[in-house]
């Protein structure tokens, strides 16, 4: 029976993960490459991000966005052209709402009967208590947009939104170019901002 060397063994199993760092390092500056809005006066977000990511993987990250100012979210792959078009994107925000939620327990409660004896006997309570709930709203969907690779809005109060990013899949087996031919794609978020149009008397 032949040995197999450990030396070996350690390296195919570090294959992978060299393979995704080198991903990783090929595409740490894919949103440079991302097409921007400056001509409207936007203005590139410190909250976009590059990452590799396995094609047909879905990708969620949180950003902030303030009060009274517009943004523009996009999406891009320099090394997959032929995803264009093709990326779906969400915004949603967690909503805490308040409801009601009742219990019922069982108190002691005590009575005389004819006999003038105290007798005591269970009684059910219902106690009330307010609690809140943690709902997602989704307040943009690209699929029910003929998958538009941007969106733009204005933010009426500084919260945290979610962005969750469905990377396709390449019709054929080989990628486009760069990652050295693996499954991974370079993907860009790019979010540009500038001040909004505030309506309304100001002093």
């Amino acid at each position: 029976m032949k040995r197999i060397n450990f030396l070996t063994i350690i390296f195919l199993m570090a294959m992978p993960l060299i393979d995704f760092a080198q991903s990783h390092r090929e595409c740490y500056n894919t949103v440079s490459y991302c097409e921007t809005d400056r001509k409207s006066g936007f203005t590139k977000n410190m909250q976009s991000l590059s990452g590799a990511f396995e094609q047909g993987d879905t990708s969620e990250v949180q950003i902030i966005v303030y009060k009274n100012m517009e943004y523009r979210i996009s999406i891009c792959s320099p090394s997959n052209p032929e995803f264009l078009g093709k990326f779906q994107f969400k915004i949603s925000e967690d909503i805490n709402k308040g409801v009601w939620e009742e219990t019922t327990i069982y108190v002691d409660s005590t009575y005389e009967d004819e006999n003038y004896d105290t007798q005591t006997v269970k009684v059910p309570k219902v106690q009330r208590k307010r609690v809140y709930e943690v709902t997602e709203k989704v307040r943009y969907d690209n699929a029910d947009d003929e998958m538009s690779q941007d969106f733009v809005f204005t933010s009426n109060k500084t919260r945290k939104l979610k962005v969750k990013v469905y990377v396709p899949k390449a019709e054929g087996e080989e990628m486009s170019s760069g990652l050295s031919g693996s499954s991974y794609a370079c993907v860009g978020l790019l979010i540009e901002h500038q001040p909004g149009v505030i309506s309304g008397f100001s002093r």
